[in-house]
C-alpha cells in the first residue's frame, strides 16, 4: 500500500508539475504571440482583416474580397487591448496596403463601456502608428447582432465615436454596415442561430458593401494598381 500511494505521489507530483509547464507555455505565446497567418505573403495589395470571430467566421473572405490579396486575421473572442498586443508582435516585414478592422463588440459585452472601449481602439491606432506610420486602417461598425440588442446603445455610442475620430485622422476611415443589417429597425435574417455570428447572407451582404467602400477609402493609386475599383 505504502508503494501504491507513493508511485500515486508521484504521478501527481507530474502531472502538477506538466500542468504548471503547460500553462507557462500558454502564458508565453500569449505574451510573444502575433496574429494568426503570419506566414501568408503580404504585399502592396494585401488587406489584413484584423478583429475578432466576425473575421475569423468569414470563410469566403479570400474570394469575396478578390482582386485584393485579403488575409482573415481575426481571434475567436478576441478584445481590442488582445488586438493592440498582437499587432506590436508582428515580425518586421512588409506592411499590407491597409488593415480593416472589426472589434469592440465583445468589449461592450463583457462589461466595458463605449468610452472604454474608445480608449482602447485610440491605443490600437497608436501600437499601429508605431510600427506602420500612416498605413489605412478602416473601422467597421459594429453589426446589431440579435442576442447582443441589449447592447445596442453602448454600441452606438462607441459608433459613433468611431465615426467622429475617423473624421479626424488622415489614417483612419469609417464604414457604417449598420443599415444592411437591419429590417424595420431590428436585426435581419444575416445571423446564425446564436444571434451573434453571421450566415453567409450576412456575409455576402457585408461583401457587396464593403468592397466599393474600400475603393472609396483607401488611397486611389493602391486601388488602381490592385485593380480593386469597385
Amino acid at each position: 500500500m505504502r508503494s501504491i500511494a507513493t508511485a500515486c505521489g508521484v504521478f501527481v507530483l507530474a502531472v502538477g508539475s506538466y500542468l504548471t509547464f503547460a500553462k507557462a507555455v500558454a502564458i508565453h505565446r500569449e505574451a510573444t504571440a502575433p496574429l494568426p497567418d503570419t506566414d501568408g505573403p503580404t504585399g502592396g495589395c494585401t488587406l489584413w482583416f484584423v478583429g475578432s470571430s466576425t473575421i475569423v467566421k468569414w470563410q469566403t473572405l479570400s474570394t469575396d474580397m478578390a482582386p485584393w490579396d485579403a488575409h482573415g486575421r481575426g481571434v475567436n473572442g478576441a478584445l481590442i487591448p488582445q488586438l493592440t498586443h498582437w499587432v506590436g508582435n508582428e515580425p518586421a516585414g512588409p506592411a499590407p496596403a491597409a488593415i480593416v478592422f472589426y472589434g469592440g463588440e465583445n468589449d461592450l459585452d463583457t462589461g466595458a463601456t463605449a468610452a472604454g472601449a474608445m480608449t482602447s481602439f485610440e491605443r490600437f491606432m497608436a501600437q499601429k502608428a508605431r510600427r506602420y506610420g500612416a498605413l489605412p486602417v478602416v473601422a467597421i461598425s459594429l453589426k446589431p447582432s440579435p442576442a447582443r440588442w441589449s447592447e445596442r446603445p453602448q454600441q452606438t455610442v462607441f459608433n459613433a465615436a468611431l465615426q467622429k475620430l475617423a473624421a479626424t485622422r488622415d489614417d483612419l476611415d469609417f464604414i457604417d454596415i449598420r443599415p444592411l443589417m437591419l429590417v424595420n429597425d431590428r436585426p435581419g435574417p444575416f445571423y446564425t442561430d446564436d444571434g451573434i455570428h453571421m450566415n453567409a447572407a450576412g456575409y455576402a451582404s457585408w461583401t457587396a458593401w464593403l468592397r466599393p467602400a474600400l475603393a472609396r477609402s483607401l488611397p486611389q493609386e493602391t486601388v488602381r494598381r490592385c485593380g480593386a475599383a469597385g
